[in-house]
Parts: C-alpha cells; sequence; structure tokens
C-alpha cells in the first residue's frame, strides 16, 4: 500500500495519473450520480443522519461549514478545492501480487471508490 501523496513512492508523472484517474471517476459519479454529493456531502440539515458511525461507532454530529454549499456543488469540486477528508495515508494505490485480495474496506468515511487498474485475470 503507497500513499499517493509520498514523493518517496511514486514520480510525479505517476502521482499525476492517479489523479487524473481519481478525478475521472468523481465525474462520473457527478454525472451520474449526484444524489451522492446532495447526500453524503452537502451541507445541510440532515447531513449528519447521512454519515457513517466514526470510529468510536458514534454518530457525526458538526456539519460541514454552510459556506462550503456556495463554493462546491460535487464530488470533483470539492476535490479540487481540497475539502474532502481522506483516512490516513489516503488517496492509496493498493498492489497485489497474484490472486490478491481486497477484503470489506470500513475506514468510517462517507464514500471508498476501487478502482482497479488491471483486470480481474492479469497476473493468474
Amino acid at each position: 500500500r503507497f500513499s499517493v501523496s509520498d514523493p518517496t513512492a511514486f514520480s510525479s508523472e505517476i502521482v499525476l495519473s492517479c489523479d487524473e484517474i481519481l478525478t475521472r471517476a468523481l465525474n462520473y459519479l457527478d454525472d451520474f450520480f449526484p444524489s451522492i454529493y446532495e447526500t453524503l456531502f452537502e451541507p445541510g440539515e440532515e447531513w449528519a443522519y447521512w454519515q457513517p458511525l466514526n470510529a468510536a461507532l458514534e454518530q457525526p454530529t458538526v456539519p460541514p461549514n454552510p459556506q462550503l454549499a456556495d463554493q462546491c456543488t460535487s464530488l470533483s469540486e470539492l476535490y479540487l478545492m481540497g475539502e474532502m477528508e481522506w483516512s490516513e495515508g489516503e488517496p492509496a494505490i493498493n498492489i497485489y501480487e497474484s490472486a490478491g485480495y481486497f477484503g470489506a474496506h470500513k475506514d468510517h468515511l462517507a464514500l471508498t471508490i476501487l478502482i482497479p487498474l488491471t483486470d480481474a485475470h492479469a497476473g493468474d
């Protein structure tokens, strides 16, 4: 597992490619599933209701700054404005050997995006 923001793990070209891939994924979600932003990220009265429990199994109660709704209207804009919260060491690239496995992922954040960079049979 390598953090994309670790300057010793990857060249700047790889980091830029990862950023482009993530941006494309966020644009896709914005275009085809706008309710993800509207439900999980847009500041509003019901924001806390839709958040996953944190690591202490408590419901988050502090919503995003209401002014953020005027500045960001999509997942892509949140990302470009640096307003997304990440788990430690993420975004990351996980490298698996043949027959690698990615188990159930739970980081207590509202959205996880997994982007396979090879097909399901690569490495078999």
